[in-house]
């Protein structure tokens, strides 16, 4: 079967190959799956999903998606930051609809695309909004929104709710993962919170050593969080 995403022996630098900060890693995930890295502070999760998105090339090793090598080579993939980066001039649905009008989409066309997904993201009632006028909770999901129109079935998020209240990360999470699965999008999360690793992902990639590599790929189940911890400590 063809992964939505797949990394192979990936070895990855700061600065073009002079500092080793990960080596031999290796990952999958498939359509409607979500799986989650975790790793101590600087072990070099960001620069992971830096390589997985094109955004910097891996001094070697292989990124595919849909079985297509695009190693080094961006759009591919969707990636959302820990920040909501929404533009504060913008309302709501230009800020979601904003992948739509940079890849050429005419406005009108592209802010009525947008508007028929405000309600399944939970953003109805926001469309002409300003960002400052919304929670923390509505931005993320107006942020995701954006992320989702971005086109690519294969999305990549680095904490993306670390910033929340607890009750409403929890509550987000659950959202993000239904709709996920929903979607058919493939997903690889970042997190410090191993609580939430296993309670959004079908698998877990521990992460550890210097250069930082993959420990062990944990299948979430029954026990999956006391190892992991133990992987960790």
């Amino acid at each position: 079967m063809t992964r939505a995403l797949e990394a192979e022996g990936l070895v990855l630098s700061w600065d073009g190959g002079e500092t080793i900060v990960a080596r031999d890693i290796s990952l999958c995930v498939d359509a409607g799956e979500t799986v989650c890295l975790v790793g101590r502070s600087g072990c070099g999760k960001t620069t992971i999903l830096h390589a997985l998105s094109g955004l910097e090339r891996p001094v070697s090793g292989t990124v595919r998606v849909a079985g297509e090598d695009v190693t080094g080579v961006p759009g591919h993939v969707s990636y959302m930051l820990q920040k909501d980066l929404l533009l504060p001039h913008l309302r709501i649905v230009d800020n979601a609809c904003l992948p739509l009008r940079l890849s050429g989409v005419p406005k009108q066309e592209a802010r009525d695309r947008a508007r028929e997904l405000m309600g399944r993201f939970g953003l109805e009632g926001t469309e002409e909004l300003w960002p400052s006028q919304l929670s923390g909770g509505m931005r993320q999901r107006a942020a995701f929104l954006r992320t989702y129109l971005m086109g690519n079935d294969v999305v990549l998020l680095d904490e993306p709710f670390s910033a929340l209240d607890a009750l409403t990360r929890t509550d987000l999470r659950d959202w993000y993962v239904q709709m996920a699965a929903q979607l058919g999008l493939a997903s690889v999360v970042i997190t410090h919170d191993v609580d939430e690793a296993v309670e959004m992902a079908s698998r877990v990639y521990v992460l550890g050593g210097k250069p930082s590599e993959v420990v062990e790929e944990v299948v979430v189940g029954d026990g999956a969080r006391d190892h992991i911890l133990e992987l960790l400590a």
